[in-house]
């Protein structure tokens, strides 16, 4: 299986088709102001000197026209196309994020701390939270940034106790004993009464305790969070939440992404391709006297490995069978392979857009740039009674991460949200292409409707796919804003 190609290459390239985008290239707003490159090239290589002083005019721009850095300290802050409340919103801000910023301002009635101008484009107000210096501020408070280059954007942990505490800060050690008895009060009406245990927690039962006044909530087992870093106080160890909460860490399992991803498609490694998604042993045909084949499994080859490539030459029917042909003439039944074939660019794709097909048939994905495949890999698409939906569509929002319910059997109970899913990207309503790190059942059907991916194919996909997330923001929409959108066709 072929390495990935670094990520943020062709979402430079994309960043170039329109206005909004055109400025994606870079700008990032790191603990430093913007440097030369120390790796400059020498002038001996007339084409890395070229791209080396474009790169040092850009940064020069970029720091004329956006002199400002700004740190969000607000959890999610709006960017809008103008600075108005109810101007059309082009993407979101999320707390520990940096920004570049113009030095004008605009104050309104809505914001007396005056809207600014950020990179690429859109207006946010400083009074949402956003602190803004001539340098890059520091912020008393630990902030959670997205790893925007990782194949996860936090640490994610499965609550594995039936009620964790969630603390505005790390506690004493006596709020953390109050709120242990209190849990374990709760435990021991559930396995009683359930209604019961919920009246308790909604502080309904007479002659119980309240909810110790260190707790901000609850949460049950099932549920999954996204972590930005350990706290110590005591010797204890918290784990700080995304949303700042402190939950303590030995009641959390965390949970590490699965290392499955697909292959970068170039003239060495094309369509077709095939991926074991069950394991077997191949078969062996032998031609019987009447005319007919019989198939036996060889137990001098070695059995297929779930979820690696597969040398695979062909689809085979046998009377009634169906069965995949492979390239040293062994046969293995039609369910134990995901076959990724390339089909026809939609009319409605431009030349060069990068745009995703989803086949549901045979759980694959793959990324196209015009008529060129560029990426494939394997999915787990939507259950029975919680189908994918077929056809057409265009990405409408992206998101470095977004909380989403109703994920699928693998993530607990139903009720239950999961704080941040990764490299989310919405086509259809609340269907969305998404990374699942809570399981790695990729090339089944696994989810309530959305299409799952590896963490690491998640992320090369979302780099892939317009609209580009400038740097520094966590997402953006492309509903009403004019910006370019990639089409996601699903074939069943």
């Amino acid at each position: 299986m072929r390495p990935l190609l670094p990520h943020g290459l062709r979402a430079w390239t994309c960043a170039l088709v329109a206005a909004l985008l055109a400025a994606c290239g870079g700008g990032r707003g790191d603990d430093t102001a913007p440097q030369t490159p120390s790796n400059t090239p020498t002038l001996g290589d007339g084409r890395a000197s070229a791209d080396g002083a474009a790169e040092r005019a850009r940064l020069a721009e970029l720091n004329r026209t956006f002199p400002l850095h700004g740190l969000i300290t607000g959890l999610q802050l709006v960017v809008r196309r103008e600075p108005r409340p109810d101007a059309t919103m082009l993407g979101w801000l999320r707390i520990g994020s940096r920004v570049r910023m113009k030095r004008e301002k605009v104050r309104t009635p809505t914001c007396a701390t005056g809207w600014y101008a950020l990179y690429p484009q859109g207006f946010a107000c400083a009074g949402e939270g956003i602190d803004v210096g001539e340098r890059p501020p520091d912020s008393p408070i630990a902030v959670a940034q997205a790893g925007r280059d990782e194949a996860l954007p936090y640490a994610y942990y499965f609550v594995k106790d039936e009620l964790v505490p969630s603390y505005h800060q790390p506690p004493s050690r006596d709020q953390q004993r109050d709120a242990l008895a209190y849990a374990d009060r709760y435990v021991a009406l559930l396995r009683e009464d359930a209604r019961r245990a919920q009246r308790f927690l909604a502080g309904e039962l007479a002659g119980e305790p309240p909810k110790p006044m260190a707790v901000r909530n609850f949460l049950h087992r099932g549920f999954f969070i996204a972590g930005a870093g350990v706290d110590v106080r005591s010797r204890r160890r918290f784990v700080r939440t995304v949303r700042g909460q402190y939950v303590k860490e030995s009641q959390l399992e965390p949970r590490r992404p699965a290392q499955f991803h697909g292959v970068v498609l170039d003239a060495t490694h094309t369509l077709p391709l095939a991926w074991a998604v069950r394991g077997g042993v191949p078969m062996s045909p032998r031609t019987l006297p009447d005319g007919s084949t019989r198939f036996a499994d060889d137990t001098t080859v070695p059995p297929l490995e779930r979820l690696a490539l597969v040398p695979w030459k062909r689809r085979a029917r046998f009377a009634d069978r169906q069965l995949h042909e492979l390239a040293d003439g062994h046969y293995v039944r039609d369910w134990y392979l995901a076959v990724a074939e390339q089909v026809e660019k939609p009319r409605e794709v431009g030349a060069d857009e990068p745009w995703v097909h989803v086949d549901l048939g045979e759980q694959t994905l793959v990324v196209y740039r015009g008529a060129t495949p560029i990426y494939a890999t394997l999915v787990s698409s939507g259950l029975e009674s919680h189908d994918t939906p077929t056809g057409l569509f265009t990405i409408r929002e992206k998101h470095v991460s977004d909380t989403m319910s109703s994920i699928g059997a693998d993530a607990g109970d139903d009720r239950y949200a999961i704080e941040d899913v990764p490299w989310t990207q919405y086509f259809s309503g609340s269907i969305a292409l998404h990374a699942a790190f809570w399981h790695e059942r990729f090339g089944l059907k696994r989810s309530h409707g959305c299409v799952n991916l590896s963490p690491l194919d998640a992320h090369h996909v979302f780099n892939e796919t317009w609209p580009v997330v400038p740097d520094g923001w966590h997402g953006v929409t492309a509903d009403r804003t004019g910006l370019p959108a990639s089409h996601v066709l699903v074939t069943p």
